[in-house]
């Protein structure tokens, strides 16, 4: 896709409809040609398009991980450093299958001895590039996240103890401190892994805060550190 194509995907990630003419002023260009982008993503299936305006497909207004992972990248990669100061050699390291987590593979690549645990298929093929040593959790595919859930998943994760793991989810209420999603069945693998995690790190892009959802995965209280993404607006927690 074209950069400016990127930025109306952003957009949209960040409010699930936006329409022509709020996509004309921010982008600086013209409505038509902000009709003939959605029109273009439209075919490649990333939103559906209404009259004056556009919405993510995806009902639970997300989109691909795939097509997540370009979406707010100096957030992550700002969020992936200051993560992999919690890193060492000779650990066991669960990455979960959020974009965000993805960010974290080229750290682990510079410590010795590390074995990564993960159920996303899109993180295992990262890690195979960086000669990762790695254990993939088996289960259901599901295609969106490139990552393997169901009850399957969650029994192999039961037996399952790592040094340090690593989530994000899609959103975290500062004010309750509650973490919480929208995917039971990732919600499901996540809890098992926290439970039996020594070390538990979450992070959070800005678009993420002040958001609670239907599925609670834990308080801020029960997870060793929670790293919210630093602009003038936010604090660190």
């Amino acid at each position: 896709m074209e950069e400016r194509q990127k930025d109306i995907l952003k957009l949209l990630y960040e409010k699930g409809r936006v329409s022509v003419a709020d996509l004309s002023r921010s982008l600086y260009v013209s409505e038509m040609t902000v009709r003939r982008d959605l029109a273009e993503m439209e075919k490649g299936g990333y939103l559906r398009r209404y009259r004056g305006g556009a919405v993510l497909k995806q009902s639970d207004g997300e989109m691909p991980v795939s097509e997540r992972y370009f979406m707010n990248r100096e957030e992550k990669q700002s969020l992936a450093q200051r993560a992999a100061e919690h890193l060492s050699d000779g650990i066991t390291v669960f990455l979960d299958s959020s974009s965000t987590c993805l960010y974290l593979l080229p750290y682990l690549s510079k410590h010795k001895g590390i074995t990564l645990v993960t159920n996303s298929v899109k993180t295992l093929l990262s890690a195979a590039e960086n000669h990762i040593p790695t254990i993939l959790i088996g289960g259901e595919y599901y295609e969106q996240d490139m990552c393997l859930v169901g009850s399957l998943a969650e029994e192999s994760v039961r037996a399952l103890n790592v040094d340090i793991a690593f989530f994000t989810t899609a959103a975290y209420d500062e004010k309750s401190g509650i973490i919480s999603d929208f995917d039971l069945r990732q919600t499901a693998i996540r809890r098992l892994i926290l439970k039996n995690a020594e070390k538990s790190i979450f992070l959070f892009e800005s678009y993420k805060l002040g958001k609670r959802l239907l599925y609670t995965l834990a308080h801020k209280n029960e997870v060793s550190a929670v790293l919210l993404s630093q602009t003038p607006l936010e604090k660190q927690t």
